[in-house]
């Protein structure tokens, strides 16, 4: 069933994400890798592009943040925009800058409200991020 033009950006579902995407954030930014791997959906589906990595599958997602010793150095969000589809789905897009070294980069995710038992709730179904170069940065 498509989504009618009243279903984009419902107030309440998009600050509902909002929400989501800032307690994200913050596991993100405090290293909190338990708490990352909960915001990510269960499956073979799932997947995130990293600065220099690939993860097919949810398993592969925790596996790849087990082997960090920091999720996210510290960084500043310099622009965020959610945006909501329905009920049931959205994307995050934001740019950042780091705040402990020079340059930034760009995260965007999709993310899926599931009712799977043990996950339900927001997920992300897909994840990217990637830096600027020094000049757009």
């Amino acid at each position: 069933m498509p989504v009618t033009s009243d279903q984009i950006n419902i107030p309440a579902v998009k600050d509902e994400l909002s929400a989501i995407a800032e307690r994200y954030e913050a596991a993100l930014v405090g290293n909190d890798r338990l708490a990352l791997d909960r915001f990510f959906l269960p499956g073979a589906d799932t997947l995130r592009f990293g600065l220099a990595d690939e993860q097919y599958g949810y398993d592969a997602v925790v596996a790849f943040r087990a082997s960090l010793p920091l999720q996210s150095p510290p960084r500043r969000i310099l622009r965020c925009e959610v945006s909501t589809y329905g009920n049931d789905w959205g994307t995050v897009n934001l740019e950042f800058r780091y705040t402990d070294r020079h340059g930034g980069g760009r995260q965007s995710q999709t993310w899926v409200r599931s009712d799977l038992p043990g996950h339900g709730g927001w997920r992300i179904v897909a994840a990217h991020v990637s830096l600027k170069s020094e000049a757009q940065a």
